[in-house]
């Protein structure tokens, strides 16, 4: 967005709440406000209704200021549909303040952030509607706030008994049915618990985060350049959608530009990554259905993918790829021939599949209306992503807010209105063509020149970043946009970083897809959005 243009938003909202401050200096072209308070709710309800704006909230994190300042932070990020433009407002919590106003009530999306923040760092949300423990299960000691910097990474906690107060409905014939969080199958951990009145699904409530494991609070522990392989490890299938949000973080804090080549590179391997993906889903959806053959050829060619992977990179999920200036490993020009080459066979092999799944009539009454996940509630939990478009969200960050090297390719944004499994896998479907297109594109325009940054060796040396400064980063992963934002500490240390995956915002939608289906359509449902438990357990 133009300079212009920001101040004309920037005058708008400040005409409307004269008790704003505009903070200068956004990292990343950000329109940042300072907002007291007590004014918050009305001005991120404004921000969300009103007609000019039409934003959706993307991301509310918490920062514990202290050395740098006593007290804490709020920080919520707006995306506005029309304008693409991000505004960040900003909250300053002085000294042992813990209370700050809940939005929840005026917007749904911020109901995990908000128990999210109580449960790190002990802020509490007056006026939430429900403030039972997310993060911290009834095990956890009373008081316990990990995200606070006087708690210690390497603190050892003891185990207190405590029991999650489940929502019941009442009523004669309703039963509940639990499910989780161990599994049969190998799975990660995740419980859900069904309330039914003969066969449909009346409610389904999520118990997660099983799997926490303190990332963001080891992130802490670690330099602006030495933590890339913690983010290549949050979700395990997104390596290089979240090794490159967090680089792209840095390089933003630092001033570093990667190189033309690197930016393709980057982009290459975000498709592939993309593809071996959207191939195994594809075919898990049609095994959910007790559909074997779509199941074992998509099997086949996502492993065809991943041992192109292999030996394009050493590593079958592409670690070790992304690194804070640029990629650490370069093409062949045998390698950009052979690429292309075999992704023409791939697609050939795909596009047969996909008419044999068209074909079959069984199988799409199997899909169609199941699941159904409406554009309204989308929008009201801000769902992204597969999910997010499958549902009339078009949203596509390699469109609206390019990053790597896709201000250089148009990518076509796949997106239906349906809102069920079947729309769900045509999205994936569509964007398996869209990332072989893609690839074979960046392979016939890869430009010559470094792949990195080095700094003391390009003419633009990287500054150091002042303690307290920080930028948001956001890369389209496969699963859907990805979050993070870096700030800086002392002696190029990390003070906070804030992950977001998309499955953080997505698993609290799919409740209300299976509201209606019933409980033999679960699997199916959750197969067609795929989410990480990881990514969404930090």
């Amino acid at each position: 967005m133009a300079m212009a243009d920001q101040e004309s938003y920037s005058e708008t909202l400040k005409a409307e709440f004269p008790s704003i401050v505009r903070i200068e200096g956004g990292a990343g072209g950000l329109i940042r406000f300072l907002v007291q308070k007590e004014s918050l709710p009305a001005v991120a309800q404004y921000l969300h209704h009103h007609p000019s704006w039409h934003s959706r909230l993307a991301l509310l994190w918490a920062v514990d200021d202290r050395p740098m300042r006593e007290g804490a932070s709020l920080h919520y990020l707006f995306v506005l549909d029309n304008a693409r433009q991000w505004v960040v407002l900003s909250v300053e919590l002085e000294g042992d303040d813990r209370l700050f106003p809940s939005i929840t009530p005026h917007l749904h999306a911020a109901q995990w952030y908000e128990r999210e923040i109580r449960d790190m760092f002990g802020l509490i949300p007056i006026g939430h509607p429900d403030l039972r423990r997310l993060v911290r299960h009834e095990h956890w000691p009373k008081g316990t706030h990990p995200l606070q910097k006087r708690f210690s990474w390497s603190k050892v906690l003891g185990r207190q008994q405590g029991e999650y107060n489940f929502l019941h409905i009442e009523g004669e014939g309703v039963f509940e049915v639990p499910v989780g969080p161990i599994h049969a199958g190998i799975i990660e951990p995740g419980h859900f618990r069904f309330s039914v009145a003969g066969e449909p699904i009346m409610q389904l409530e999520l118990r997660h985060f099983w799997k926490h494991r303190g990332v963001e609070k080891l992130f802490e522990q670690r330099t602006l350049t030495d933590a890339v392989p913690l983010a290549e490890r949050v979700s395990g299938d997104t390596t290089v959608g979240h090794s490159l949000a967090y680089c792209q973080a840095v390089e933003t804090l630092t001033g570093l530009e990667v190189p033309r080549r690197g930016r393709f590179l980057r982009s290459l391997f975000l498709e592939l990554e993309r593809l071996h993906n959207h191939l195994g889903d594809v075919g898990a959806i049609c095994n959910d259905t007790a559909y074997s053959l779509p199941h074992a050829h998509c099997g086949r060619l996502k492993e065809q993918v991943m041992q192109l992977n292999d030996r394009l990179s050493g590593s079958r999920f592409l670690r070790g790829v992304n690194r804070v200036g640029g990629v650490t490993i370069d093409l062949t020009p045998n390698h950009l021939t052979e690429i292309p080459k075999e992704l023409d066979r791939l697609e050939q092999d795909f596009a047969e599949l996909e008419s044999i799944i068209a074909a079959n009539s069984s199988l799409i009454d199997r899909l169609e209306t199941t699941g159904v996940l409406t554009a309204r509630t989308a929008r009201d939990h801000a769902a992204v992503g597969v999910v997010g478009r499958a549902s009339g969200l078009d949203y596509d960050l390699r469109r609206d807010r390019p990053f790597a090297a896709y201000d250089e390719l148009a990518v076509k944004v796949a997106a239906y209105h349906y809102g069920d499994v079947r729309a769900r896998m045509r999205v994936r479907m569509d964007e398996i063509h869209e990332s072989i297109r893609l690839i074979k594109q960046l392979c016939a325009t890869m430009p010559v020149g470094p792949i990195a940054a080095e700094p003391g060796l390009d003419s633009k040396v990287p500054k150091t970043p002042k303690a307290g400064e920080w930028a948001l980063s956001a890369v389209e992963g496969w699963r859907g946009e990805i979050l993070y934002m870096v700030m800086a500490g002392e002696n190029e240390t990390i003070h906070r970083c804030k992950v977001r995956d998309p499955s953080f915002v997505n698993w609290p939608a799919i409740q209300w897809a299976v509201v209606g289906n019933i409980i033999p359509d679960f699997p199916l449902i959750n197969k067609s959005f795929n989410l990480s438990y990881a990514g969404n357990d930090l």
